[in-house]
C-alpha cells in the first residue's frame, strides 16, 4: 500500500518503519549495557604502605602521599583522631565533624580507645590516642555504620598484616565497604604478601566513589591469616556525600551517549 499526501509519495511503513527503528532499538540496548556497567565501577582506592617499624617515631612518606592524594580528590573532610575520646572501651557513637558514626565491637579479644605504643606496637599517627583492636583470625575486628551517606572515606592503619618472615604467602587483611549498592570487599595491603610486611609499619587507605555512596565500613581477616593480629586505627576521614547528588558520568556512560546521538543522527536522514 502507498499513502499520497499531497504531491509527495511514501514507502510502506509496515516494512520501513522497523527496518528505520532497528539501530536505534540496538543502540537503545547497548547505552542500557554500559550504562549498568558503569553503575558498579569500583571504587577510587588510594594506598600508600610504609614498610618500616615506625612504632618508635620516623616519618611515612607513603602513607602521607596517598593520604595528600586522598583528600586531594575526595574535596571537603572531616577527621577524628580519638584524642577526645575517654580510654578504655569505645562508645557506641562518635562523631566525625557532623557526621555520626555507630560502632559495633566485634573482636574477639578487645577493641579499645588505646594511648602511646600498644603491645602489638599500634601507635597513634598523631596526637597521643587512637583506636586499637586485636582480633582473631578468620574474625571481624568491628564494624561502624554513618548516619549520612559518604563519598569518600580514608583512614590510616598503624601494624597491620605484619607477618614478615611467615613461610608461606599470607593474604592482607580486608576492607569490607558498606554501599547503597551492596558489600564491596577490598585487599587493605593490595595485593602485597603480608608475609613481605614487618612489625610497626604504617599504612594509609583510602577510597572515593561518587556513583555508589558509602554507608559504612567494617575490618576483617580471613581463616587463613596465622595467627590473632593487633591493628591502630587514626585519623578516620569522611566526605559527605552532597544532597541530592547526581553521579557524575562515566567513560562508558558518554560512550552510551554518544551511540544514542549516531543512532537518532541516522534516523533523521534516512
Amino acid at each position: 500500500m502507498t499513502i499520497w499526501l499531497g504531491c509527495h509519495s511514501l514507502p510502506n511503513l509496515e516494512t520501513t518503519v522497523p527496518t528505520l527503528l532497528r539501530p536505534l532499538r540496538s543502540a537503545a540496548a547497548l547505552a542500557g549495557l554500559l550504562a549498568a556497567a558503569s553503575a558498579v565501577a569500583a571504587p577510587t582506592v588510594f594506598f600508600g604502605l610504609d614498610n618500616a617499624n615506625l612504632s618508635a617515631g620516623g616519618a611515612h612518606p607513603n602513607a602521607d602521599a596517598a593520604s595528600a592524594s586522598f583528600a586531594s580528590a575526595a574535596g571537603a573532610l572531616a577527621t577524628q583522631d580519638f584524642d577526645g575520646l575517654a580510654l578504655g572501651a569505645v562508645p557506641g557513637a562518635f562523631s566525625i565533624g557532623a557526621v555520626n558514626a555507630a560502632f559495633t565491637n566485634l573482636a574477639t579479644a578487645y577493641t579499645q580507645i588505646a594511648a602511646g605504643v600498644g603491645t602489638f606496637s599500634t601507635f597513634p599517627i598523631s596526637g597521643t590516642q587512637y583506636l586499637e583492636s586485636l582480633s582473631g583470625n578468620g574474625s571481624t575486628y568491628f564494624s561502624i555504620a554513618f548516619d549520612q551517606p559518604l563519598r569518600a572515606l580514608g583512614f590510616y592503619l598503624t601494624d597491620p598484616s605484619d607477618w614478615i618472615g611467615n613461610p608461606s604467602a599470607v593474604p592482607g587483611l580486608t576492607l569490607n565497604l558498606f554501599q547503597s549498592g551492596g558489600t564491596t570487599s577490598l585487599d587493605l595491603l593490595q595485593g602485597l604478601d603480608a608475609s613481605q610486611v614487618v612489625n610497626g609499619n604504617v599504612l594509609f587507605f583510602g577510597v572515593v566513589d561518587t556513583t555508589d555512596a558509602i554507608t559504612g565500613f567494617s575490618i576483617s581477616s580471613l581463616a587463613s591469616i596465622p595467627d590473632e593480629d593487633a591493628i591502630g586505627l587514626d585519623h578516620l576521614q569522611v566526605a559527605v556525600r552532597e544532597r541530592g547528588a547526581v553521579p557524575e558520568p562515566a567513560p562508558l556512560a558518554l560512550l552510551a551517549v554518544s551511540v544514542l546521538a549516531l543512532a537518532a543522527s541516522w534516523f533523521r536522514k534516512t
